[in-house]
């Protein structure tokens, strides 16, 4: 039987080869000897693997994150670089390589997990469920000129990398009340937002009175009509994000269209002076996943109002110490969660409860479309009590 172990180093060109092949399979292959020739951008992760003898079969990447929930902070495994060359395919052994990652995550007390999938119903049958919406904004700069019409006092300066201590409290100001809003550790500032794939980044910050108060990331792209493509839009309040809006507006003699990457309630359309002029494309964002329901219901905070107790039955197929019945008593904002032998006031499934723990469902959304039956209506409203829907944005790309 194949074992689960990391991928040691003097692996690493095979490793990438794999990555290679099922990610940019056009993109030609190129070998590396040893961890330190690696792009900046790709040191970060755990590798992982599984491997029959010393053969290298299907590859993963772990990454340790803390994401903020509900108002609170949680540990938060994010899963990435799930690859099988096609000669190991369609023999289980992804389906073998998820299970042994949730193993592990467990181990480690990472009672969440997060990944950005090629395919949502692959990751899906294995528990992990779609997590909030990403709006992707276009238009051309001079749809943007709302921005500039009133006199503002913001000064413009560009960032590096020695300026993420002051980028960061405009990134938690940003994600305030959000679930899955990341933070960042000082090398994942240097290496994964201030170092591109390709070419780096252009980062930009406003400043009132020498503080910062936000910024963007963004590159042009002049393969596609000459397109500002901007990933990161973060402000700590209304006035520093429509200098930043303004910013992008400034460059209507040098590009054709501005595309921004940000949250589905932006009134981009609302303050344009023709709301055509800006399209809005709202498109799934990251998929999430309890690891250990235990663990994970007995952390988070509850609402000051949420009281009482359910009795939960927890279907989850891949993970086995979650597949049980579960009783979930809330008093006073926090919560105990321990496995029970009682009949249940509610079904649910993995994928639904991690929807509902994160806020993407509501309780009523989850019994309309998602895996939730209840015995009662008591036991939706205490639920519904316990699990009010939040906005919720995976905010990191890995």
């Amino acid at each position: 039987m194949p074992t689960y172990r990391p991928v040691p180093d003097d692996r690493i060109d095979e490793f990438r080869a794999i990555q290679q092949y099922a990610f940019s399979p056009a993109e030609p292959t190129e070998p590396v000897e040893s961890v330190d020739e690696l792009p900046r951008r790709a040191k970060h992760g755990a590798r992982r693997g599984l491997f029959d003898g010393e053969e290298l079969l299907c590859t993963g990447a772990h990454h340790w994150f803390t994401t903020t929930v509900r108002g609170g902070e949680h540990p938060l495994a994010g899963l990435a670089g799930v690859a099988t060359p096609p000669e190991n395919r369609r023999q289980g052994l992804i389906a073998r390589l998820l299970s042994e990652s949730l193993v592990e995550y467990r181990e480690r007390d990472q009672y969440l997990s997060a990944l950005w999938p090629f395919e949502y119903a692959f990751y899906r049958q294995y528990g992990w469920a779609q997590a909030g919406t990403t709006a992707i904004y276009e238009c051309d700069p001079e749809a943007l000129a709302f921005a500039a019409e009133t006199e503002r006092d913001g000064e413009f300066r560009r960032l590096d990398a020695d300026d993420f201590a002051a980028m960061d409290p405009v990134l938690a100001a940003a994600g305030e009340g959000v679930s899955l809003w990341m933070r960042r550790s000082e090398a994942w500032w240097r290496d994964r937002v201030f170092t591109g794939r390709e070419n780096d980044p252009y980062v930009y910050g406003v400043e009132h009175d020498g503080d910062l108060g936000g910024y963007v990331v963004y590159h042009i792209d002049a393969d596609d009509g000459c397109t500002m493509r901007v990933k990161e839009c973060n402000a700590i309040d209304n006035a520093a994000f429509l200098d930043l809006l303004r910013f992008l507006f400034y460059h209507d003699s040098q590009v054709d269209r501005v595309r921004i990457r940000g949250r589905a309630n932006w009134p981009l359309a609302d303050l344009a002076d023709d709301p055509r002029a800006v399209d809005c494309e709202l498109i799934p964002g990251g998929m999430v996943r309890i690891v250990d329901v235990e663990a994970a219901l007995s952390a988070l905070d509850y609402p000051a109002a949420a009281e009482g107790r359910v009795v939960l039955s927890v279907d989850d197929p891949t993970a086995a110490w979650n597949d049980d019945t579960f009783a979930l008593a809330v008093q006073d904002g926090a919560a105990t969660c321990t496995p029970v032998d009682e009949f249940p006031d509610a079904r649910i499934a993995i994928t639904t409860l991690s929807q509902l723990f994160v806020g993407h469902f509501s309780v009523e959304h989850a019994r309309m479309a998602g895996d939730l039956t209840v015995e009662s209506e008591e036991t939706a409203a205490r639920l519904a009590a316990m699990f009010p829907p939040r906005d919720v944005i995976l905010s990191e790309d890995f």
